[in-house]
């Protein structure tokens, strides 16, 4: 009786020993949509094949069993009896090798041909509906391979077998476009130098076809661009069509490219900061030498009565100097300046300068910034970019991305970016890891669920690519490559239906290529590969990264504190914050000290002769005296002096306001706007000056203080602007300062 009351209970005891192992497992996380598909994230197995396409590799042994995605197993498990009618018939010939990573179609006999072996009346129908689409083909090309292709290119150009040379080039452009690379840059450099070494030697025609080669392998290379249209406007002037359509196309590719606009962005801010500091030099500097007079006069005044003037003057130097000779920087100097003849300058002028310093004092901190904000080449980014551009020197690339990957340093951005990359040239199985690891880092990116199912469909694994295609797009309502490839997969899967199902197939691809074509409407009429040759690159689309997310890898904090660190010391003499702040608060209290200019007797210019007008020389001149003593007794006591002497204090005067006006204009002559700052208008000179000397700059700095890759743009696209803003300025500012002289 015991023993029958403990065996009924001994269901219940195994219930309640379940519990806690059901409870523990609800607690485990969902799988991410790339788990569900592949959790298996071993490697497989790498068969080493030197063959340029998957469908080229030898076929799989049989008994190998395929671990990505539920449909490779069962097709794997339905394999032997499928190969028993093909056994029985040994004149039905086998069909072709699947490539590696397609799953293995089952040998039932060749499309359109009844197994011998079907003894049912419905074989031919079964037959049908088991015919398998056309196998995806995934290239398997290297960096060596490109540069094997374009070597027997080169070869064909150097020997003169044009039949050759066309033929390479045909196979270079093919090769591009099959592994989805946007452009071969090294390669279109190359031939550009060959273009301009044929331009020198008056070889036109040959120039011509040379630099049209490097346009086709690169489009989007601006350089390219720019030496078709150099070498157009060489063999025919007259077609300004041709050559201005290039350098149209040149320009806008040198905008979009981050690698070219930044370096370009960065020597365009260099040349305004240099501007500003030279305006800020030259304001400054024109209004010493208009005031210094005046702070030697007043100098002399410090000192005892004995002491000759040329001692004060002596000391004067001195002291002015000191900032050079302890080479204490350029803001230093212009402050010294500055201070000596705050007194003796308008408001106008005080705030000009006042403002002009204090901008010089932001230099290095604004220099410093554009260094961080426009570097590219030699970051995180650089590698990026390479990756995604698809070209030639992306295994480099890929290597440093791998050693990152290695450290536990790299970033979604760069597992995505290698991933596609891979996945282009054929490496499915290196692909799909990284894309793993990616995925590891951003859950549910559509972009990367996009590109996944691409290598899962070329591996074969289609019910896997199905859902992913699905996922991303749940993911990302706006993106149009998910349905896009969705709708390749329905039209794939149509081939292989019977007629009662193919009518409702194509009615899904063409719903859901519907909706694809709605969000890009570029994909109207986009053109598939033919059957006989699938390759899955020109098949599907592979969404690239935005832009943003590159930009955000270029990493320039230290370039940027090694730029700013550098100006530091050359024009403010110490850094830190210190030197963010002294040349404002001195420039402020400079521009102050200006307003007690009648408290400390100042002196200041006669408006006649120029003479220091001066309270400590002639007492009996009042506070708001404007001419010296002698032009008072000459011009407005009346009976005073003598008409001689009256005479010869006039000839002064005119020769005293020529001279002036003459000094003016040359220094307008010498720096537009200078002339105006001399004269007494110091915000319009100020403004002419800046324009005058940031064209100036971009003459000096034409080749840049950074470079970009390949080189520089054509030397007429920097200096016509140039011209158009540098003669126009020029004539105004001379025009302008003879007019306000004659009023």
């Amino acid at each position: 009786m015991p023993h029958s009351f403990c065996s009924r209970l001994l269901p219940v005891i195994f219930c309640l020993a379940l519990f806690p192992a059901m409870k523990a497992n609800a607690q485990i996380d969902a799988p991410t949509p790339i788990q569900e598909v592949d959790p298996d994230s071993e490697p497989a197995d790498d068969s080493s094949d030197d063959s340029a396409y998957e469908d080229e590799e030898p076929t799989p042994k049989r008994g190998a069993k395929n671990k990505k995605g539920k449909g490779r197993v069962q097709e794997d498990e339905e394999e032997p009896e499928e190969e028993v009618p093909a056994a029985k018939n040994p004149k039905t010939p086998e069909p072709p090798a699947p490539p590696t990573g397609t799953p293995a179609t089952p040998p039932t006999g060749t499309p359109g041909t009844t197994p011998t072996a079907a003894p049912k009346a419905e074989a031919p129908k079964a037959d049908a509906a088991s015919r398998p689409p056309p196998p995806l083909l995934a290239p398997r090309v290297s960096d060596a391979d490109l540069l094997a292709v374009w070597e027997r290119w080169t070869e064909a150009r150097k020997k003169g077998d044009m039949e050759a040379a066309s033929q390479g080039q045909k196979d270079l452009l093919k090769l591009r476009d099959e592994v989805s690379a946007t452009d071969f840059d090294a390669f279109s450099v190359s031939l550009l130098r060959e273009s301009r070494a044929k331009l020198e030697k008056k070889d036109l025609s040959g120039a011509v076809q040379v630099a049209e080669a490097a346009v086709a392998l690169s489009p989007n290379l601006p350089y390219a661009h720019f030496a078709l249209a150099d070498a157009y406007a060489r063999k025919d002037l007259g077609s300004v069509g041709r050559y201005a359509g290039e350098i149209q196309a040149g320009i806008g590719a040198l905008a979009k490219d981050p690698r070219f606009w930044r370096p370009a962005l960065a020597n365009l801010g260099a040349m305004a900061l240099l501007a500003l500091l030279a305006t800020a030099v030259a304001v400054v500097g024109v209004l010493f030498a208009r005031r210094l007079r005046y702070i030697l006069h007043d100098f002399h005044h410090v000192f005892p009565r004995g002491m000759g003037r040329w001692q004060s003057i002596a000391v004067a130097a001195a002291i002015l100097l000191m900032p050079i000779l302890l080479r204490m920087g350029v803001v230093p100097v212009l402050l010294v300046m500055f201070g000596a003849m705050a007194l003796y300058l308008s408001l106008a002028e005080r705030a000009v300068a006042g403002v002009l310093l204090a901008l010089a004092g932001v230099i290095p901190l604004a220099g410093g910034l554009i260094a961080q904000s426009t570097v590219f080449a030699g970051t995180v980014a650089e590698d990026v970019y390479v990756l995604e551009r698809g070209g030639f020197t992306g295994d480099d690339a890929a290597a440093r991305v791998l050693a990152r990957q290695a450290a536990k340093e790299a970033t979604f951005a760069e597992l995505f970016a290698l991933g596609r990359y891979q996945s282009r040239r054929g490496q499915l199985e290196d692909a799909a890891n990284a894309y793993k690891a990616a995925a590891a880092l951003k859950q549910r990116n559509a972009l990367l669920l996009t590109n996944y199912g691409n290598v899962l469909l070329a591996s074969g694994d289609t019910d896997a690519a199905t859902r992913l295609y699905q996922e991303a797009q749940q993911a990302d309502g706006s993106l149009a490559a998910a349905p896009y490839n969705l709708a390749q997969v329905y039209r794939r899967q149509a081939k292989a239906m019977d007629d009662a199902q193919l009518s409702a197939q194509l009615q899904r691809a063409a719903e859901t290529m519907n909706v694809a074509q709605g969000l890009d409407g570029s994909l109207v009429g986009r053109d598939v590969p033919p059957d006989d040759r699938l390759l899955v690159n020109l098949l599907l689309l592979s969404p690239q990264l935005p832009w943003n997310e590159i930009i955000a890898l270029a990493d320039g904090k230290a370039a940027g504190t090694r730029v700013e660190n550098q100006l530091d010391r050359l024009l403010m003499g110490t850094a830190g914050m210190a030197a963010r702040i002294y040349p404002a608060v001195l420039a402020l209290l400079f521009f102050l000290l200006g307003y007690g200019r009648d408290q400390l007797r100042a002196s200041k210019s006669c408006d006649k002769c120029g003479r220091p007008v001066c309270r400590r020389c002639d007492p009996d001149l009042g506070m708001g005296a404007f001419m010296c003593s002698q032009c008072t007794n000459v011009f407005a006591r009346k009976g005073v002096v003598p008409e001689p002497l009256r005479a010869r204090k006039q000839a002064e005067v005119q020769r005293h306001q020529t001279w002036m006006g003459r000094l003016a204009l040359a220094l307008g002559a010498l720096v537009s706007g200078a002339g105006h700052i001399f004269w007494g208008r110091p915000v319009r000179g100020a403004i002419y000056s800046f324009l005058f000397l940031l064209s100036l700059t971009a003459i000096l700095l034409r080749d840049g203080v950074l470079r970009a890759p390949y080189g520089e743009a054509p030397l007429y696209l920097k200096m016509i602007p140039v011209g158009l803003l540098l003669l126009p300025l020029y004539l105004l500012s001379l025009r302008g300062l003879r007019k306000q002289q004659t009023e």
